[in-house]
């Protein structure tokens, strides 16, 4: 102990007499760390972490397979109809829940406001193990058609709207134009996932904030079903995932058999919860964190020729300390607790800096990211900074200490007292740190750029619709008050009409799902008398929209016509240009008929043809079929009113507000939201990774040039007398300029050679994260190497410079 304290205050002397070594050491060290810190909690809370349910390693999502559609969609949603068939059969699970969507207008309290619920089964809170903290939770009796009037809250929601009041457990609440009983309010640290992070689906999905029992009706479990909706499972705790998943495969070939209009082949895929809700997220992390681990191994570079360099200065006093008896191992733990001591104190500034970065993150953050509520630095969190900061001062001191400790006495004895010059050893090692550094900052850069170029390549893409002057606004009707299909239309009519008198606004379009915002509903398009498989069909995504949807959106009409209100309840559509290609190839498709879904369904006939659009999301590396019919034959249980306006929509939309409300005073009217908003939060996930990798790979650039000028400046400094030298002899300054120029450059070459061969790696692991862009982009390829190339070369051209203006006489005097 009394020589750790020796070593200790030996260490903070050293440090305070090299005050600019130290600040320098210390910032690069913190901001290394803090990035690192700021990272890691976000993965570690995201995708490390257990979820905050009881034993929840034995919670599963499960998911339908189709093999034969395996390759447009791997996994799909539940069946409801087979969910029964599970809960009958299935032994293995403890508890099986389904989840739907359900969207709710609570009215009568305040201001109408939409909220975003869901449909559970009764048995969902024991699956995942959670007690209200008021009331209780959802009865199994409950769970039936009429007796479902019946609502859970989130604490969010009770405390917002209804002040935190105890009172409120059996209360009646208006959701939908129907009275519910408030039966408990769930706890304050109970976070449910969005719905889209369980499976996506074609609905505005968020995170729940109140749940009512799921009360399956008959048309909703009637024959084969529709896969449209999420299942949650515990396992038993004596039954692995191999068993249950055969056991729910062996029910799922039995479902297959009869499935109309033909036998099909059907199994299931258990994923555990935790890894389904953050799968999305999961390779965006771990890249954001492979940028920041790529700034510290840089920053800890710098501080390794930084600590190579102040240790040539001392090899005399290592001399004196080895000829006086210190031992090997005793002069390299001197070194090194120096390194400890800079990694301490830049973990500890690094702290406050992930403090801030970490705000920065979570207020920009897109919604993709799943449990970013939970996302803070705990003991955890700085159990990990903690290692990190050891680990970095062993990379930083470790080898300078070593090269050091092993100097021979006799030899640094005989150095000059005046200058002590590194040895070819040191020297060797800083180049090959230089170039390590560089390298490194290729491989970010190059990740960046591709990122970059991918992005700009999504936003100049074909949308196949236009975005400027149009703003949507997302309805949702409620069943009591608009209980039928012509009910709901009569309502969009008269919008429509009214929105359309106004002279701010051109032309009013219907759509069951705006463009770019996900899916509206994918279904079996079988043409008739087609000879192929009924699972042979095209699969295209369904809209219900109006005519003046096409003109709003300014979609192109190919072929034919578009609906007219004289076509009534005549079953009519239109198709997309690759659906008709696909349906009817070498065909006209106008006149032909088709069918969705079942063969027992309506059929359509074919009136026009459309462009396409990328009406899922702007990356769609393939464009999907499109179908869209009249909104008033086919319901959705979501509507938005698509408004083009004559000047900014945004400024419009309080005209467009006051004929909702006198349409329906009780309406919940949700912000506005014009499509360049839909557009640019369809590709905020993409803009959000390619900022930060940018940012970290900025900052890598940053450190590696300050490390270049640094061992360039310092190795001037050493050689002033060689230089001197060669000016007395007759060199020019030029000639002494690309001397050192050349020196400088030739690691930063070697290492820039093999970042980009390792960045052509890198760019194969980003493949999944691209768009329009190969992991060998020529541009990122060619345009990384140069900036590194300039910014290296002006790096050590300022010492270079510094060094043509030696006094070849005053040099010659320190030798």
């Amino acid at each position: 102990m009394t020589a750790l304290i020796h070593d200790l205050r030996h260490a903070i002397r050293a440090l305070a007499r090299t005050p600019g070594f130290t600040c320098a050491a210390t910032l690069t060290l913190a901001l290394g760390i803090g990035a690192n810190t700021a990272i890691f909690s976000i993965i570690d809370h995201v995708v490390l972490r257990p979820l905050a349910y009881r034993d929840p390693d034995r919670l599963f999502a499960v998911h339908e397979v189709v093999p034969r559609f395996a390759n447009i969609a791997p996994l799909l949603p539940v069946s409801a109809n087979h969910f029964l068939q599970w809960k009958q059969a299935a032994h293995s699970f403890e508890e099986m829940a389904l989840i739907g969507n359900l969207n709710f207008n609570l009215t009568g309290s305040g201001e109408p406001e939409q909220l975003v619920g869901a449909r559970v089964s009764s048995s969902l809170f024991r699956t995942l193990g959670v007690q209200p903290q008021l009331g209780r939770t959802l009865l199994d009796e409950e769970d039936q058609p009429g007796r479902d009037h019946v609502v859970l809250l989130n604490d969010e929601l009770w405390r917002r709207r209804f002040a935190a009041d105890p009172q409120v457990i059996g209360r009646k609440i208006v959701l939908n134009g129907e009275p519910y009983e408030v039966v408990g309010v769930l706890p304050a640290d109970f976070r449910f996932p969005r719905l889209a992070d369980l499976i996506e689906l074609p609905t505005q999905d968020g995170r729940p904030q109140l749940w009512k029992p799921f009360a399956l009706r008959q048309d909703e479990i009637g024959g084969f079903g529709d896969f449209n909706y999420r299942c949650i499972v515990r396992l038993k705790r004596s039954v692995s995932v191999s068993r249950a998943l055969a056991e729910i495969n062996a029910i799922q070939a039995i479902v297959g058999k009869s499935a109309p209009p033909e036998p099909i082949e059907l199994r299931a895929a258990l994923v555990p919860l935790a890894e389904q809700i953050a799968h999305r997220s999961r390779a965006g992390l771990e890249m954001l964190l492979a940028a920041v681990g790529v700034v510290l191994m840089i920053g800890c570079v710098n501080i390794t020729n930084l600590v190579l360099a102040r240790a040539t200065n001392r090899r005399k006093e290592i001399a004196i300390r080895s000829a006086m008896g210190a031992s090997f191992g005793r002069l390299l733990w001197q070194m090194l607790t120096e390194s400890v001591l800079l990694s301490l104190f830049g973990a500890a500034v690094g702290i406050a800096l992930a403090q801030g970065l970490l705000q920065v993150v979570l207020r920009y953050v897109p919604i993709d990211l799943p449990r970013m509520d939970e996302v803070r630095l705990d003991g955890r969190v700085m159990g990990f900074t903690l290692a990190l900061s050891v680990a970095t001062s062993l990379l930083c001191g470790l080898l300078p200490a070593w090269y050091f400790a092993k100097v021979d006495p006799q030899d640094a004895m005989k150095a000059s007292s005046r200058v002590t010059t590194p040895g070819p050893v040191a020297t060797r090692l800083q180049s090959v740190l230089v170039g390590a550094e560089v390298g490194l900052s290729a491989v970010c850069l190059i990740a960046g750029g591709l990122l970059l170029h991918s992005l700009v390549r999504l936003l100049v893409v074909d949308r196949g619709f236009e975005t400027a002057h149009v703003v949507a606004l997302d309805l949702s009707l409620p069943a009591l008050r608009y209980p039928t299909l012509p009910a709901r239309a009569a309502f969009f009519r008269s919008a429509i009409a009214q929105l359309e008198a106004l002279p701010e606004i051109s032309s009013v379009g219907v759509t069951n799902s705006v463009p770019a915002s996900g899916q509206s509903g994918n279904n079996v398009v079988v043409p008739e008398g087609a000879d192929s498989s009924f699972y042979e069909s095209p699969i295209a995504d369904v809209r219900s929209v109006n005519a003046e949807f096409f003109e709003t959106m300014t979609i192109p009409l190919r072929s034919g016509r578009v609906f007219r209100e004289s076509d009534g309840e005549r079953a009519v559509a239109l198709v997309s240009t690759s659906l008709a290609e696909r349906a009817w190839p070498g065909q006209n498709p106008i006149g032909r008929r088709f069918r969705l879904g079942s063969p027992t369904s309506r059929s359509y006939d074919v009136v026009g043809v459309v462009g396409e659009v990328r009406g899922v999301s702007l990356s769609q590396q393939t464009l999907s079929p499109s179908v869209y019919v009249p909104y008033w034959i086919r319901d959705f249980s979501r509507t938005s009113l698509l408004v083009k306006t004559t000047k900014d929509p945004v400024a419009a939309y309080a005209a467009i507000r006051r004929v909702v409300r006198t349409l329906d005073s009780e309406l919940p009217i949700p912000a506005p939201r014009t499509m360049e908003d839909v557009v640019t939060a369809s590709v905020a996930p993409r803009r959000f990774q390619m900022q930060m990798v940018l940012a970290f790979a900025a900052t890598a650039l940053f450190l590696a040039a300050l490390g270049i000028y640094g061992v360039v400046s310092y190795s001037v400094g050493q050689r002033t007398g060689e230089l001197g030298l060669r000016m007395a002899l007759g060199a020019s300054p030029g000639n002494v300029s690309r001397i050192v120029l050349s020196q400088a450059m030739l690691p930063v070459a070697c290492g820039l050679a093999a970042g980009v061969v390792a960045a052509a790696g890198i760019g194969r692991a980003l493949r999944s994260m691209l768009f329009g862009v190969t992991p060998l982009d020529p541009a990122t390829l060619v345009l990384v190497p140069v900036v590194l190339t300039v910014v290296a070369g002006l790096a050590s051209y300022i010492p270079a410079r510094r060094a043509t203006r030696v006094d070849p006489i005053v040099a010659l005097r320190t030798e």
